[in-house]
């Protein structure tokens, strides 16, 4: 095992329970702060796409995920403020945000004289919003779903589930692992590693749901959502990864950056939270709720 990299991680991660137990959920510190793992995450893929020599608008598409999540983060707070009447539900600003970002990309690649290269570009920037700040802003939701004066604990759950199936993964992968999980796209991942990962998600459940009473947010969970949850995010943010390596491999990449010794750069650390958001979010809304 790699000392030095468990270390950092831990490192890492420890920084990241401060963040997340200090600073109150609306504060504009917390937008900042999610601001910044998404801008560097999206530039960091479209570093990916262009090592591929596939084009696409870096600047353009970084900030216009920046404005989608900002939206996002800002319907929120003030979605109760936004339902002025029944006809103007208060998300109808924001997606009228996302349709103005989406249009942007299309009206921009009419300025390209090689309509080929347009087009290319255009889906390169789109596909760099999907990925990264369309996928985020649902941590967004997470982090807000509960007491705005109160830290993020539901986006600190989130973390908290998602990087100990992260380490449980590793940690049983690297000493039990010998069934290749996906070969082609992610040689080190096994089966062994995913049954550690389920094992210690379960047991980040189980913890939780003992010291919050019952509580994700705004929302109750009982002991068969936490077994539910506990062997879902391992199965989803497997998926995450194993997307992100898949970018990487067509590439020729090893890390999305090289900015943390032994995690790469921000993309590869947040990869299975990009999936892992949405997920919890749908479940937040159509299961829990």
């Amino acid at each position: 095992m790699d000392k030095k990299r468990i270390i950092i991680g831990l490192a890492i991660a420890t920084v990241f329970v401060f963040l997340f137990c200090l600073i109150p959920a609306k504060s504009p510190v917390a937008l900042l702060i999610l601001l910044g793992i998404c801008g560097l995450g999206s530039w960091e893929f479209y570093n990916l796409l262009h090592a591929g020599g596939m084009p696409a608008s870096k600047k353009w598409g970084t900030v216009s995920g920046l404005v989608l999540v900002a939206a996002t983060w800002f319907y929120m707070l003030e979605s109760k403020k936004l339902a002025i009447h029944q006809n103007f539900p208060p998300d109808t600003l924001l997606w009228s945000v996302m349709t103005v970002v989406i249009i942007a990309n299309f009206f921009r690649s009419l300025a390209y004289k090689d309509m080929r290269t347009g087009l290319e570009n255009c889906l390169g920037t789109l596909l760099g919003i999907l990925y990264v700040p369309f996928l985020w802003s649902f941590f967004v939701r997470v982090f807000l779903s509960g007491d705005l004066d109160q830290p993020g604990w539901a986006g600190f759950y989130l973390l908290l589930c998602m990087k100990l199936a992260d380490s449980g993964g590793y940690f049983v992968g690297t000493k039990f692992g010998k069934h290749r999980l996906a070969p082609v796209i992610s040689p080190k991942k096994s089966w062994e590693g995913l049954l550690g990962g389920v094992i210690f998600c379960t047991a980040a459940n189980m913890i939780w749901l003992v010291v919050s009473q019952g509580r994700i947010g705004s929302f109750d969970f009982s002991f068969v959502h936490a077994l539910a949850l506990g062997i879902l995010f391992p199965l989803v943010g497997t998926a995450g990864d194993l997307v992100e390596s898949m970018f990487k491999r067509a590439v020729d990449v090893k890390d999305s950056n090289t900015m943390v010794y032994g995690l790469g750069g921000v993309l590869d650390m947040i990869d299975s939270l990009l999936f892992a958001a949405p997920m919890l979010y749908i479940y937040m809304q159509f299961i829990l709720s």
